[in-house]
């Protein structure tokens, strides 16, 4: 039987793997779009773009207790795939040179994501928040 894991790729994307669980992949199915979202038989594993880690991360965790979660070298990791902290350029993924219609842009869109009532985390929102008020709040 294999242990339920997150592998954290690279590229952001996350590869799923875990003991055969309908309400798990019915969950999978219906949360992230087709397009966002690969079976590999071979593997038995999903592999999740970066835009839907998290929300397929929360759902292995309300599956399963144990879930593990490792780095794309397959050490252990915290989720990279979220804002938080540091420079806040960072966080919302952004040059310091960008135009303020950009700024805005990138963070409604990153707080669509990550906001928890969408299924993010609160942490990854709050990263978000604080990075998008030190930068100014759009710079207006």
């Amino acid at each position: 039987m294999t242990a339920p894991r997150i592998a954290r790729r690279w590229d952001g994307a996350a590869v799923l793997t875990f003991p055969y669980a309908a309400e798990l992949v019915d969950a999978l199915k219906a949360t992230v779009p087709g397009y966002a979202r690969t079976y590999d038989p071979a593997t038995r594993a999903w592999t999740v773009t970066a835009a839907y880690a998290s929300v397929a991360a929360r759902l292995m965790h309300q599956t399963f207790a144990d879930v593990e979660t490792v780095d794309a070298q397959g050490g252990p990791t915290a989720d990279r795939g979220r804002p938080t902290g540091g420079d806040p350029y960072q966080v919302l993924h952004l040059l310091p040179s960008a135009p303020d219609e950009v700024v805005t842009v990138v963070y409604r869109t990153l707080a669509r994501l990550n906001h928890p009532d969408c299924g993010g985390e609160h942490d990854a929102m709050l990263a978000l928040n604080q990075a998008y008020d030190a930068i100014g709040g759009g710079r207006q």
